[in-house]
């Protein structure tokens, strides 16, 4: 063993490439279990060693390759989905073209490891053992910076999700600290594994720091989720129809637009006396529900008599047609994806149209180049609204993020004085794959961060109930009917995190740089 930490052979060689490609690849691929509906959370603790083990500080260049590799595979494997759903549902692209157009998804989307792993061996020659901390908090900023910049932003920390202890820690942090705290932990495995390698001694401080501060966020979890079940206990509750289709998109597609309609009125008519309120998914509605020059469409009215007879409050995914007049003096349709909501009484409250749609789903972000391309492939054309409308319900102030929406906490916090989520989303375009899983799981954690519940109303599932403290409460199967009556606690937890918003990345912004500035000082010291 080289005093450098290098891996070497009997020769003197660094380990062989294809052999650290090899079990970059099995590590990568690991990730994708991770998450539901595998979950197996527990081993992200330290999933990440084997990547850790194939960066010898000797080759940069091969850790580039092994670093984008990783990241290109992990990404691939977790959103295979994306092939699925491109062959089912744009047919003229055949399976060879969809499954290349996941592994570039792979390729693109896997380029911020690069700038993560890459960073490990010279964090550690310039910070010495402290880059177990300075290594998570580059984690969490390229995390961060990345969810500006991709379609689906990941956090490597929301596979915690099911470990309602540990995920207290989102109240106060956001995602952002649950991500830190498994690469720190991560990063102090790799430090003891380096030491052996180097024939140094154990890093016992940093084992007792790592484990100190697992036990103090397990400490903190086990309060705060005593304090609010103490709190809902004593809650007001909302009686709630909860209602999903098992009829996917492909149905959907092949049966005209009234029989989706009817079915769902269906479904919420068979919802027993005594229901406060009902949730459509994104796009059950396939029509639009606004009204135009003085006029109400007739599904509007229909809908508004459902809520009247009913004693109940509807919030109800649709489109919004408008037309008006364009800039070359013709008349446009201007779209939007919207939720609308139907107070008890029948009449028509405010709408909420969708902040940001889905790129490559919802619009055509190239504009006009390539729009016959765009049509062949069922892409929409949908504007974005621009005010985050909270509904004043009857017994909370409700807001609605719509489908992707729900994934970014810098847009579920525009929403600053709602009470509770009705988020809605049409997740039967992911078929029955792992997508709607991992979807599910990247919007729960904005209950716990932001200290209020969640309803999540999903087409075709998996819909729930996310209470304050992250409890996952009434979660369906996917593709089953679902019509029934849960009931959901409304009480509210003030977190640190709805306050201040993301202070751990301008934490690690900050100590990240003044460790690396102060580094040579302390150095030669």
């Amino acid at each position: 063993m080289r005093e450098d930490g290098s891996r070497v052979n009997r020769d003197g060689s660094p380990a062989p490439f294809g052999v650290r490609l090899l079990v970059v690849i099995a590590a990568a691929a690991f990730l994708a279990v991770l998450a539901p509906p595998a979950n197996w959370h527990r081993w992200h603790w330290f999933a990440y060693l084997p990547m850790f083990w194939a960066l010898d500080p000797r080759t940069p260049r091969a850790n580039r390759w092994l670093s984008w590799v990783y990241g290109a595979v992990g990404l691939a494997v977790i959103f295979r989905w994306i092939t699925a759903t491109i062959t089912t549902f744009a047919p003229v692209v055949p399976w060879p073209a969809a499954a290349t157009i996941t592994g570039l998804f792979g390729i693109v989307y896997g380029l911020p490891h690069v700038l993560i792993w890459t960073a490990v061996h010279p964090l550690r020659r310039r910070l010495g053992s402290a880059w177990v901390l300075a290594w998570p908090a580059w984690f969490v900023l390229i995390e961060w910076v990345a969810m500006w910049l991709t379609l689906f932003p990941f956090n490597h920390g929301v596979s915690q999700y099911r470990a309602v202890y540990t995920w207290q820690l989102a109240s106060i942090t956001g995602i952002w600290g649950l991500t830190f705290l498994v690469a720190f932990v991560n990063a102090v495995l790799a430090e003891a594994m380096y030491r052996v390698q180097e024939g140094q001694r154990l890093p016992f401080g940093w084992f007792a720091a790592a484990g100190g501060t697992l036990a103090a966020v397990v400490t903190f979890g086990a309060w705060r989720y005593g304090q609010v079940e103490a709190m809902l206990r004593e809650a007001p509750t909302l009686r709630y129809g909860q209602i999903q289709t098992a009829k996917g998109m492909e149905w959907r597609l092949t049966h005209p637009a009234n029989e989706a309609f009817d079915d769902w009125l269906r479904l919420t008519q068979s919802i027993p006396e005594g229901t406060d309120l009902t949730v459509w998914p994104e796009g059950a509605c396939p029509f639009s529900l606004a009204p135009q020059n003085g006029r109400v469409p007739a599904r509007t009215r229909l809908l508004s008599k459902v809520a009247q007879d009913q004693n109940l409050e509807l919030v109800v995914g649709a489109g919004t047609y408008v037309r008006q007049e364009g800039e070359d003096g013709g008349r446009e349709t201007i779209n939007f994806n919207s939720v609308y909501h139907f107070e008890r009484d029948g009449s028509l409250g405010e709408r909420y149209d969708k902040m940001v749609p889905l790129p490559f789903g919802e619009y055509w972000p190239f504009g006009s180049f390539l729009k016959e391309l765009s049509y062949q492939l069922g892409i929409g054309n949908f504007r974005p609204g621009d005010t985050p409308v909270v509904f004043q319900g009857d017994r909370a102030k409700m807001a609605s993020p719509i489908c992707y929406e729900a994934i970014l906490p810098h847009v579920c916090r525009r929403f600053d004085e709602a009470e509770m989520f009705v988020t809605v989303t049409n997740d039967a375009w992911f078929l029955d794959t792992s997508a709607p899983h991992l979807h599910a799981m990247l919007a729960a954690v904005r209950s716990t961060e932001l200290g209020i519940p969640m309803i999540r109303s999903a087409y075709t599932g998996v819909s729930f109930v996310v209470e304050p403290h992250g409890a996952i409460l009434h979660e369906t199967v996917p593709f089953t009917d679902v019509a029934r009556v849960v009931e959901v606690r409304l009480g509210q937890s003030e977190t640190i995190y709805r306050r201040f918003g993301d202070w751990l990345v301008v934490v690690c912004a900050l100590g990240l740089a003044t460790g690396w500035g102060l580094a040579p000082t302390l150095r030669d010291r």
